[in-house]
């Protein structure tokens, strides 16, 4: 063991070294403060933005759909009147009257807006005229047409001129509303873009805070092991602290850490006990993530929030034995306890519970709370790191709107689970979905009562299946299931459960859609991964062709030609390699 150095041979040298340090370490509790701060400011700036920004999108996409509407009611009265002037059918007069009906209740309150937006063109007269003249001329070149209060028709060959100018008016009135519809669209695009590059920075901004609290934090542990190198305890704890956060920096998962938490443990509080809870996902109580010692046998499996002085406080809270002590909860009865609330970049991720036994064994606690808080600390970073990095991967492996895994983690989980299947001679089935006319949809209410529709979908998918079952967002409205150790027969049975599950859910949110399935499975329809997806795809085709809002079966291969194909694979590969 090296000779350590006393305090009083110390040069001058090196305890200005030492003070420089130790202003640093001083400073690190604002830096680490500044950063918190920091994130705090910027998702206050995303909440703002979002209140800002929203309502304008929301606005842009409410005007667009309800001008591609009045574009549709407009082509219909234009083309009903033009049908029933060529041929002379009183369908095509109905369809003229009632897009007439539904245009002027409709058109109305856009008036003003269209006025406003658009540039006043040349009118009947040759002056320039707002579209709502142009609206006027074309219900006056209507009521020529057929006079308010007169039940006699008029004459086929008397409709033909005047509908030729009413024909031009609405084709003045459609380019009107294109160009204005144009210009909201444009506008609606330019606010996306905005708000994906402020979520694209506010993200780098996130992780930035957090890589530099962890720096900072590693830098105080490394000045902590510097400035206990006087005592060989203190020196040895404090580089049992930095080999703990070295190992944590490596962890892998909540696992490791645990592992890590207890091989330190043992080394740096020898005698004492403890456990570690974590909070689950709905962040309403912590459950026990591990436990050692005393408490090994002793821990609750999950404890309340609300019974907890430590996390209540935010601070560090010595669970005294003492009958007018102020203890938690959840703390067994006569037991003493140190517990200390593990917080990163201003959340809480955790608790520590430290546990000693004997008549001694509050000031013991007091003793070794240095130790317990650096670990709490380091465990804190560990935390906050394992939820970042599970958010990240989540990012790249699921879709943003659904929360299903995208196509990438299908391809790669498609691999895996053929050639798991084809080891154990099991099947695998796939089922793609797509939802029909989803077009129409986002036409008639907008993008976000589109996007809606698609959670609901990805929700009423998930209800159906086991947890094994591998769902993904395909691509736009098109979905993709991957069921390991399913025939053909029970994957379509789970199909048509699924498209009717659909089709409740979306009937009773207000929106119904119907879809159209697809169903394929190795080896019963195909023979190998490369054919799983096309086919049931093709399947899929298949039901779109029939009429949608149908599961259609990829057709089953004879079992003859199945065993001939097997054995002409086994047997005369090269051949077959060769005329291929």
């Amino acid at each position: 063991m090296p000779t350590q150095t006393p305090a009083s041979y110390v040069t001058a040298d090196s305890r200005r070294v030492r003070g420089k340090r130790q202003r640093w370490v001083r400073r690190l509790p604002a830096l680490i403060i500044g950063l918190i701060v920091l994130v705090a400011l910027g998702s206050g700036f995303d909440t703002i933005f979002d209140n800002i920004v929203g309502p304008h999108q929301d606005k842009y996409r409410s005007d667009l759909a309800q001008l591609h509407h009045v574009q549709l009611v407009l082509s219909d009265a234009r083309d009903g009147l033009q049908g029933y002037a060529i041929s002379g059918r009183m369908e095509q007069l109905g369809r003229y009257l009632s897009a007439r009906k539904a245009l002027a209740s409709e058109i109305a309150p856009l008036l003003p807006q269209l006025d406003k937006g658009v540039p006043a063109g040349s009118g009947t007269d040759g002056k320039s005229a707002p579209v709502s003249h142009d609206f006027e001329d074309l219900q006056a070149s209507w009521d020529r047409i057929f006079p308010h209060g007169d039940g006699n028709l008029p004459a086929q060959a008397d409709v033909v001129p005047l509908t030729i100018h009413s024909g031009d008016l609405s084709d003045r009135l459609q380019s009107d509303i294109g160009g204005y519809a144009d210009q909201l669209a444009a506008s609606a695009a330019a606010l996306d873009t905005l708000s994906d590059t402020e979520q694209r920075l506010l993200a780098g901004f996130n992780i930035g805070c957090a890589v530099l609290s962890i720096i900072a934090m590693t830098y105080a542990f490394r000045s902590i092991l510097r400035e206990l190198d006087f005592g060989i305890v203190a020196h040895q704890q404090v580089d049992q602290l930095f080999f703990m956060t070295d190992m944590l920096q490596s962890a892998a998962g909540i696992e490791d850490t645990n592992e890590v938490l207890r091989s330190a443990s043992a080394r740096l509080m020898p005698g004492f006990g403890g456990a570690l809870y974590v909070f689950n996902n709905s962040r309403d109580r912590l459950d026990l993530s591990t436990s050692w010692g005393d408490l090994a046998d002793q821990s609750a499996d999950h404890i309340s929030p609300t019974s907890c002085w430590a996390l209540k406080r935010g601070k560090s809270h010595l669970n005294q034995t003492e009958p007018w002590a102020l203890r938690c909860n959840h703390v067994a009865p006569a037991q003493a306890t140190l517990e200390i609330p593990m917080a990163a970049r201003g959340q809480l991720y955790g608790l520590l519970v430290i546990a000693a036994e004997g008549e001694d064994a509050v000031a013991r606690l007091e003793q070794v709370k240095p130790v317990a808080t650096a670990m709490g600390d380091a465990m804190s970073l560990a935390l906050s790191s394992i939820d970042l990095r599970e958010r990240l991967r989540n990012l790249a492996l699921r879709d943003g709107l659904t929360n299903l895994y995208n196509r990438r983690f299908l391809e790669e989980m498609l691999d895996r689970l053929c050639a798991d299947a084809e080891r154990r001679k099991a099947p695998v089935s796939a089922i793609m979905l797509d939802l029909d006319h989803f077009k129409l949809v986002n036409d008639q209410h907008g993008h976000a009562a589109g996007d809606a529709v698609l959670r609901e979908v990805a929700a009423a998918i998930l209800s159906c299946l086991r947890s094994v079952d591998v769902t993904c967002r395909y691509g736009g409205e098109e979905f993709a299931i991957i069921m390991p150790d399913s025939s053909i027969a029970t994957a379509a049975a789970k199909a048509e459960q699924i498209r009717s599950r659909i089709n409740e859910r979306t009937t009773a949110s207000g929106l119904a859609v119907t879809v159209s399935l697809g169903v394929a499975s190795i080896p019963e329809t195909c023979g190998g991964q490369a054919e799983l997806l096309p086919e049931a795809d093709a399947a899929l085709y298949a039901a779109k062709q029939q009429g949608r809002d149908r599961v259609v079966v990829a057709a089953v291969r004879p079992p003859a030609r199945t065993l001939n194909l097997v054995e002409t694979k086994s047997a005369a590969e090269p051949a077959d390699a060769r005329q291929s």
